[in-house]
């Protein structure tokens, strides 16, 4: 505790020392001092106690003793005034042992004090301060050096030369310079020192802020400095102290990292207290003292995003590959599967591609609901697998069509052999909620090898069979001719497509006549000449309806025919025309407005133009058909059934259509007059006719003996090559309608 006690009283501290504390130096070296000249007159004391000598000398030199103890203790609290007062007593001391003091002894005392002045000073003041006390020093030298009496050492000048230039300048100048040399290098400490404080501020407030859980820690594990992020994603308070403790005591690694797990780059851990949460570990670096930089990151949430992210991709990879109703491959992963099939068994494999269509499923749908019409689906698919063989591969490609690839025996190469097979795995009845329902279907099939080589050019070939299926052969087989059939029918609907934009399909008339000749009315039909040749209405107006083209095509031709009526009611040429509709058109509502606002704007027109439905087309017994015609009925037009007779339900579309003309198929004109049968027909037909009080116009007339009978038989009006083939409505309208003004044709 004593030794303690002096190291801190005499002794500099390392703080003080590194911050260049000048006022604590020049304390503990005045306190040194003191201390020194202390025990030298306690010694001195102590010795005149046990010689006898002077009892003055014993005085004075207890009275120095208690002025050196006096300024040792005050020199903590008035260190300047101590140790100038210190250095007053060093110099009068001095002074008077060298001018009153007799002794040699004492001089040599006195000498010493005061050479050695100028380095106390320098201790306890300035380097100007010890300078004073060099120039003060001179006289002194000057006493002791010009007193010729004295002798020995004392007497020596050159020893006393030597004596004041060691102690008096060469000793100061020396302590001077290791001062200044102590103090340059404690400024630039102290520049070093401030700088290595702010970039430890700075480090310390990067760490702290780096917006990422970072700590520090040894090659084993101990954590040596985390920061606040660290602490409140480990604990639960962030003022928990964490340094000292290990990794280990917080973090549970996952999988087979090791025991050093947080050595790796990446170390997947789990908190100890809460096993739900999930920390990732990254290694920054190693610093050089070998300590590793750890991130940490709550991967938790990322954890839960990744495994709903998995579900989803297996929900999608089933989306992307199955049908959902009835987990079937879809068309993409049906043709994978078979592409593999046929690289696995290509030298070996002979089969089948075959594509079914449930013909009436709109009908189930509308009649059952879309839920009872999905599980006549998923049970129809169920059957299928359970009555095809292991090897075939089955997928739904959409709605009601579904593929099959069957491998094949030498036996079922055989057309009908494969009918029949194909045949016998079609359910013909499905049971629904108890309802057995009847099943009727179409497929069309192609060979491998023979009609293709690929799933795609096999369901390609497949579809274009399909296409020609019909109600009495539901079992098409595709052959190259179809082929070229649906690349021509292809070719021609481009070329119709612009066609009707360009409106280069135009009208011909046909006049419709009483039986004297004289025309009373037009059918309008449409021509169209392509790459000079005419292809037949029926073919392209077909094509024009499977393309959904026909609301665009009556449209054109429908304003067209306006255009020539507005003329004609200028020149009071009353003679109606008459404008076929397939009964798409209807469906279409931009053409049902047109129609509409034509006879709002053309009152005139229900004396000029008719409406011919054909009863042949299969949406002619629609509702919303009936609700149109009913309408345009109301607002004037003539409506007129073509093709009676030869519909889907002749007489029902005498109640539901609101007609007032109707027109005898050429199909029944033909025959006439050597066919009887053909002949009661007729008449019963025109005798309907007039008991609804609707009129008969009957086409097809080729022979006069046919015109005969009709007028005979009370039909009025008569069409036909036999009366006038068909011409282009320019023949009636050129020269300012000439022709159309004559209305007279006589036979």
């Amino acid at each position: 505790m004593f030794i303690n006690f002096l190291k801190n009283y005499f002794l500099i501290d390392s703080a003080q020392s590194a911050g260049g504390d000048e006022k604590a130096l020049q304390q503990n070296a005045l306190r040194i001092l003191l201390a020194l000249t202390t025990c030298i007159f306690v010694v001195s004391e102590i010795h005149s106690l046990f010689t006898p000598k002077d009892l003055s000398f014993l005085g004075i030199n207890s009275v120095y003793l208690c002025l050196l103890g006096g300024l040792l203790y005050f020199s903590k609290k008035y260190t300047k005034i101590t140790a100038v007062l210190f250095l007053i007593t060093l110099i009068t001391t001095s002074f008077l042992l060298l001018v009153f003091s007799d002794e040699f002894h004492a001089e040599k005392y006195a000498l010493i004090s005061l050479y050695s002045l100028p380095l106390i000073t320098r201790l306890l003041f300035s380097f100007k301060a010890s300078l004073v006390a060099m120039i003060i020093n001179i006289y002194p030298f000057y006493l002791v050096t010009s007193d010729n009496t004295q002798i020995d050492i004392a007497s020596s000048f050159y020893f006393q030369l030597l004596t004041f230039v060691t102690l008096n300048i060469g000793l100061p100048f020396a302590v001077s310079r290791i001062i200044q040399t102590l103090e340059n290098n404690t400024s630039h400490m102290r520049l070093l020192y401030q700088k290595l404080n702010d970039n430890y501020a700075m480090y310390e407030e990067f760490f702290e802020n780096t917006g990422t859980p970072t700590l520090l820690c040894d090659q084993r594990g101990k954590i040596l400095k985390a920061n606040q992020l660290v602490r409140e994603l480990l604990t639960d308070s962030p003022q928990t102290n964490i340094s000292d403790s290990t990794i280990t005591d917080w973090l549970s690694p996952l999988g087979k990292t090791g025991r050093f797990f947080w050595q790796s780059n990446i170390a997947e851990c789990t908190l100890k207290q809460k096993t739900n949460i999930h920390i990732e570990i990254r290694r920054a670096s190693l610093t050089q003292h070998g300590y590793y930089v750890l991130h940490l990151q709550n991967t938790t949430q990322l954890k839960a995003i990744q495994q709903e992210l998995e579900n989803t991709q297996q929900t999608n990879s089933r989306l992307a590959h199955y049908d959902l109703l009835t987990l079937l491959p879809n068309h993409r992963h049906f043709c994978r599967q078979v592409n593999q099939r046929i690289d696995e068994q290509d030298k070996h494999l002979t089969g089948a591609m075959f594509i079914i269509r449930i013909s009436q499923f709109k009908l189930l749908n509308k009649q059952y609901g879309k839920d009872n019409a999905n599980k006549v689906i998923l049970n129809f698919s169920k059957t299928l697998q359970k009555k095809l063989s292991e090897q075939a591969i089955i997928g739904r490609l959409r709605g009601v069509k579904f593929s099959c690839f069957v491998p094949l025996g030498q036996a079922y190469l055989i057309q009908k052999n494969l009918s029949a097979l194909i045949h016998s795995v079609l359910p013909s009845q499905i049971t629904v909620d108890g309802n057995r329902l009847n099943m009727d279907y179409q497929v069309g099939i192609a060979y491998y090898h023979t009609d293709g080589k690929t799933a795609e050019e096999l369901l390609e070939h497949c579809e274009m069979a399909l296409e020609y299926s019909t109600s009495t052969d539901r079992f098409s087989y595709y052959n190259r001719s179809l082929e070229h059939n649906l690349i021509e029918e292809h070719k021609l609907g481009l070329k119709l497509s612009t066609a009707i934009k360009n409106k280069k399909i135009v009208l011909w008339l046909q006049p419709q006549v009483s039986p004297n000749g004289q025309i009373r009315s037009f059918e309008a039909l449409a021509r169209w000449q392509c790459d000079g040749q005419f292809i037949p209405p029926t073919t392209f107006i077909k094509i024009a309806e499977k393309l959904g083209l026909l609301p665009l095509l009556a449209e054109n031709l429908i304003r067209e025919l306006v255009s020539t009526l507005t003329e004609w009611h200028k020149e009071h040429i009353h003679t109606p025309i008459a404008f076929n509709l397939a009964g798409q058109e209807l469906m279409n509502d931009s053409f049902f407005a047109l129609l509409m606002a034509l006879i709002a704007d053309n009152p005139w027109l229900s004396d000029m133009l008719e409406l011919e439905i054909t009863e042949t087309s299969p949406v002619m017994t629609h509702p919303l058909i009936h609700k149109r015609l009913r309408s345009l009925s109301q607002y004037g037009y003539s409506i007129a059934i073509d093709d009676f007779g030869t519909g889907q339900a002749s007489l029902g579309q005498l109640v539901d259509i609101p007609a007032n003309i109707l027109k005898i198929d050429r199909r029944f004109v033909s025959p006439l007059p050597g066919d009887q049968r053909h002949v009661d027909i007729v008449k019963s037909t025109i005798q309907l006719a007039e008991s609804l009080g609707m009129k008969v116009i009957a086409e097809g007339i080729e022979t006069k003996e046919q015109a005969s009978l009709l007028a005979a038989l009370g039909c009025q009006t008569l069409q036909g090559y036999y009366f006038a083939k068909p011409s282009p409505m320019s023949d009636w309208t050129e020269r300012d309608n000439a022709k159309a003004k004559e209305l007279r044709m006589v036979y």
